[in-house]
């Protein structure tokens, strides 16, 4: 018996094999499976729509022809999600979704990166910290800026496995448990 994890991971591995390598391709099925997470586990419908024994298969799987349509996923993403149906299988959605995103970023070496500031700063400093962390990355990044003023000085960059913090409040809280 497969864990739910490797089930998963399979899934995704298979699902990235299939897919068209153009952005376009492997964006637009990222979201829609997130779409079809947030729809499983926030409507209570829908996870019986897809979990019901007395709905038709074919039900299922044109609902999700016409969802995948909205968002213009390729068709060879439909036979993962086919296969995710016959085992009843679409609770690993959020898990998929995890997995996908890091698969996509190694495939086109690129990262979703959030940089923290304690405050604003010009265009060209937020440049250089990008310039210097994708560079030690090896890929590019889309980065979103946002701000916390709790940070005090210094910055903080995250992405799905890599984080920099050179804030001035951590390097407090350093002082404050070993001692100076």
């Amino acid at each position: 018996m497969h864990s739910r994890k490797e089930i998963a991971r399979k899934a995704v591995r298979l699902l990235v094999r299939r897919l068209p390598k153009d952005k376009k391709s492997l964006i637009s099925t990222g979201e829609f499976i997130n779409f079809l997470a947030q729809l499983y586990r926030k409507s209570r419908d829908a996870r019986n729509f897809f979990v019901s024994p007395f709905v038709p298969k074919e039900k299922k799987v044109a609902l999700l022809k016409e969802i995948m349509g909205k968002y213009e996923v390729p068709s060879e993403a439909l036979e993962v999600f086919d296969y995710l149906l016959d085992i009843n299988a679409l609770s690993l959605l959020p898990e998929m979704k995890r997995l996908y995103d890091h698969e996509v970023e190694k495939l086109m070496k690129m990262s979703k990166g959030f940089l923290y500031l304690a405050r604003e700063i010009d265009g060209r400093e937020i440049e250089n910290i990008t310039g210097v962390i994708q560079k030690a990355l090896g890929r590019e990044l889309e980065i979103e800026v946002s701000y916390d003023e709790s940070l005090i000085g210094g910055f903080v960059f995250k992405t799905s496995g890599f984080v920099v913090d050179t804030s001035v409040k951590r390097q407090l809280e350093k002082l404050l448990v070993h001692g100076g």
